[in-house]
């Protein structure tokens, strides 16, 4: 454990009231725990349950963990609260792409885009989106694009080949998905 989580997990140990806890999931995140992420962010947001900065956190690490059904909930929770979070929308943006739901996913995607017209990555998002169908992808096992194999919580499922659509649709998640990381790459060059 690092040094700053160590110092923050005292910190929150002495006073369990502080929102100190939004730091301290940040640094579990970039350690890539994220269970211990989550339970710091859950725990938090028992005492703050209107903190926005702590629902849109913690609807992110449920989708690094790979727990699509509450990662959308928490995101579209914080979307009521916030209509305009250009950050829950991103990963809302994501999530809705890789469960098929094209409509969805624009409608996140122009709120970005409202924000940010030339966003390289929801531009890219959006423009995949208009290729293909609207249909329905497994939503179990879901990464972030930019989540590193060293740190999935667990591996995405293998797609079925055997029934119509699934297949061509896990394609089509493979190549948006190495487009995004193409995208991000450049951004870090």
């Amino acid at each position: 454990m690092s040094d700053e989580i160590d110092k923050l997990a005292k910190k929150l140990a002495k006073d369990p009231q502080s929102k100190v806890f939004i730091q301290l999931a940040e640094e579990y995140g970039k350690a890539g725990l994220f269970q211990d992420a989550a339970s710091v962010l859950e725990e938090g947001l028992k005492t703050y349950p209107t903190f926005l900065t702590a629902r849109v956190a913690l609807g992110r690490v449920y989708y690094q963990l790979g727990l699509v059904p509450k990662a959308k909930a928490m995101l579209e929770e914080a979307v009521k609260m916030s209509p305009e979070n250009l950050l829950a929308h991103r990963t809302l943006a994501q999530l809705y792409v890789r469960e098929g739901a094209s409509e969805s996913a624009l409608r996140s995607c122009s709120v970005v885009l409202s924000a940010n017209p030339q966003d390289e990555e929801i531009l890219a998002l959006k423009a995949a989106i208009a290729q293909r169908p609207e249909q329905t992808l497994p939503s179990q096992g879901v990464q972030e694009t930019t989540t590193s194999t060293s740190q999935r919580a667990h591996p995405q499922p293998e797609t079925p080949s055997g029934q119509d659509g699934e297949a061509s649709s896990s394609v089509t998640v493979e190549r948006l998905t190495a487009m995004l990381g193409k995208i991000r790459q450049r951004r870090i060059s």
